[in-house]
Order: structure tokens, then C-alpha cells, then sequence
């Protein structure tokens, strides 16, 4: 099974081994899709993949150490008359999700490949891309 969560640490939680944890004590494998974290707390994306239980587990932990739990229901979604097809967003997608298509010559959103680690809706100028959580 597979979910992806934005995380919430609180400046208590930020200074602790959660992923590690989460990787050693929950038997889960954790792929950090975007992170900003330092002393005073942060935010993180992951996917966690594993078990159904240890998956509970391992979010039950997140909890119970103080770091909010948000699931990702549907990832990102582009509002296609906002966009202008400027191609700001190609390069910087890790997953190659957004790619230009000489054929119409605009780009092209596979929501398959996203990942939803959220820099395409900072690269973006007209704010056509949007994170749903």
C-alpha cells in the first residue's frame, strides 16, 4: 500500500529522528517528495509504502510525537485556462509530469507521474498549478 501525507513539525518534533523511526520501528519505506524543515519546525511531503497496519502505525506515531498528519487525497491540479504554456514548470518537475508537446505546442500535465512535491506551483507565473490536501 502506498499514501502520501503532508507533515506539520512543531519546533519540539523538528529535532527528532521521525522518519528514521519510521523507516527502522514502522517497517515503512519513506520517499521525501519535498521538504522544509530547521529548528522551528517545517513541513514535509512523503509517500510512505508498506503495510495497511504499518502504515497506521507509523501515522498513529507521527501523531502521538507532536507532527501533524494531512493525507494528500488528490495531489496537484492545473487550472488549464489559467495556464499560459510558458514552460516555467517543465525543468524543475522531478517526475517529469509537465512536459511540452511539440505536436500542440502546449505543455502537458500527466497527474500519473506527479508526485505532488509542490515546486511547480512556485515556478509558476500565472498560478495555474494548485496542491489539494
Amino acid at each position: 500500500m502506498k499514501t502520501k501525507v503532508v507533515l506539520n513539525f512543531s519546533p519540539e518534533a523538528a529535532n527528532q529522528p521521525i522518519t528514521h523511526n519510521l523507516i527502522t520501528k514502522h517497517h515503512l519505506i519513506v520517499n521525501i517528495l519535498r521538504a522544509e524543515i530547521d529548528e522551528i519546525g517545517g513541513k514535509m511531503v512523503l509517500e510512505l509504502s508498506g503495510k495497511a497496519d504499518d502504515i497506521r502505525r507509523g501515522i498513529d506515531y507521527l501523531k502521538s510525537n507532536g507532527v501533524g498528519v494531512r493525507p494528500i487525497k488528490e495531489g496537484v491540479r492545473r487550472d488549464d485556462d489559467a495556464c499560459t504554456h510558458c514552460g516555467m514548470c517543465i525543468s524543475i518537475c522531478p517526475t517529469k509530469a509537465l512536459w511540452f508537446d511539440p505536436k500542440s505546442g502546449k505543455i502537458v500535465f500527466t497527474e500519473e507521474k506527479c508526485v505532488a512535491c509542490g515546486v511547480c506551483i512556485d515556478a509558476c507565473p500565472p498560478r495555474a498549478m494548485e496542491i489539494l490536501i
